[in-house]
């Protein structure tokens, strides 16, 4: 932004935190600015450190800055203009979505303006809604660009909801141009803005699977409670009617500066009132089961924990929780199950015929003589190996055997005269 300095010569504070005016220092490039909820700093080199707090909120016509130098000298400065980077607007308005808007939307909204700008159909300057002035053909598609590369990508959409390209860019790890969410943030495009690296708690959440869909692999869902921003409902937005449910968000830590003494500014960490809203919602967290996977199995789901207002979101962290299971027993890459057989079957042989888990049969036989407890087993029928699901453990068949409760005199006699 540009702003008139005590009447005296136009100043600029840059989006990188750099604050550039007339003088020996800052053609040096030893002028600095930042700023914390109560004013703005500003490192004037050999001229020291000048505190300042704006009139108004908002880059417009009338806003001054006003304070005084660390010797005491009483300064202001009018606002001029302010040259709007992409990465300020609001890209749900450029590509004329709401705020609701998901991926299919989202998309075809894109390709439908990415036809429409394209250079082959789009050249020069042309009229848009809402700009008092005609706008390159490529600026508008450099910012369609990035809008859809934002809200294109689920993780950044959801930090860009929570809290606008500054969080986007904490999340991402993107070490430029500054973080956090301060009051200034219009006035001067956010470079000297403090860095509020921190970011939520994560959520854990378990989930019942079924012995079939951890053999089979599956598509499930668990739902969540959890708290959200509610974008477009902050402070100077128009009243909307989702707006409705909204309430207040938990306190925000920012980091402010202090002046400890001539030309030292410490900072210090402090709880504030949000000014933003948020509400409860009932979330879907859909994931794939993979073939083998074991019980307790961890799956992650980024930035999907509670939102906080300039803070990026922790991860839900959801645990698989295997359901029991009325014929098998699971044993790591193994299956066990116990099968009952008479006294005729155990001395002269048997076949029985199982379901298996996917519904293909499996036959369990024997010609010989089977012993009570005795185990059986059946390669490549158990699980399938998570990772490599064309190869499987074994099943562990485990023979009970139904002994008569009584013997007439002519079976004992039979029995006695063949054993």
């Amino acid at each position: 932004t540009e702003w008139m300095w005590n009447s005296w010569r136009e100043v600029r504070f840059e989006a990188d935190g750099t604050f550039d005016a007339p003088t020996d220092s800052c053609a040096q490039r030893q002028c600095k600015w930042s700023a914390d909820d109560n004013q703005v700093y500003i490192r004037w080199g050999s001229d020291g450190v000048h505190f300042v707090k704006p009139t108004k909120d908002e880059p417009v016509a009338g806003n001054m800055l006003k304070g005084k130098r660390e010797d005491g000298e009483r300064c202001e400065a009018s606002f001029i203009k302010k040259e709007l980077a992409d990465e300020d607007l609001d890209f749900y308005e450029v590509l004329g979505l709401d705020e609701d808007a998901e991926g299919k939307e989202i998309k075809k909204a894109f390709r439908k303006l990415a036809i429409k700008y394209h250079p082959d159909k789009c050249s020069g300057k042309v009229e848009v809604e809402d700009y008092d002035e005609p706008i390159e053909c490529a600026t508008i598609m450099n910012r369609i660009n990035l809008a859809y590369e934002v809200l294109g990508d689920e993780e950044k959409k959801i930090l860009y909801d929570a809290g606008g390209m500054e969080l986007v860019k904490q999340g991402v790890g993107d070490e430029g141009g500054g973080g956090g969410m301060d009051p200034f943030a219009a006035l001067f495009g956010g470079g000297g803005r403090q860095q509020n690296r921190n970011r939520g708690q994560e959520a854990h959440v378990e989930l019942g699977v079924s012995l079939e869909d951890m053999y089979n692999g599956n598509e499930v869902e668990a739902r969540i409670q959890r708290r959200i921003v509610c974008r477009g409902c902050g402070p100077g937005k128009k009243h909307k009617p989702k707006c409705e449910t909204c309430g207040r968000c938990p306190d925000e830590v920012k980091m402010v500066q202090r002046q400890m003494g001539p030309g030292m500014i410490v900072q210090q960490e402090e709880r504030v009132a949000s000014k933003e809203k948020c509400k409860t919602e009932d979330t879907a967290l859909k994931t794939t089961i993979e073939r083998g996977m074991a019980d307790g199995s961890q799956i992650k789901f980024p930035r999907m924990s509670e939102q906080t207002p300039g803070q990026v979101p922790g991860d839900v962290i959801m645990t698989l929780k295997q359901k029991g299971h009325k014929t098998f027993k699971r044993d790591g890459k193994d299956l066990h199950m116990n099968l009952s057989i008479t006294l005729k079957e155990a001395l002269l042989g048997f076949s029985k015929t199982i379901s298996h888990l996917d519904g293909h049969d499996v036959e369990i036989a024997s010609k010989k003589i089977t012993k009570p407890e005795q185990v059986k087993r059946l390669k490549g029928e158990g699980m399938p190996i998570h990772g490599v699901p064309s190869e499987f453990g074994d099943l562990l068949v485990k023979i009970t055997v139904k002994m008569p409760t009584e013997l007439t005199a002519e079976q004992q006699k039979a029995l006695a005269d063949i054993l």
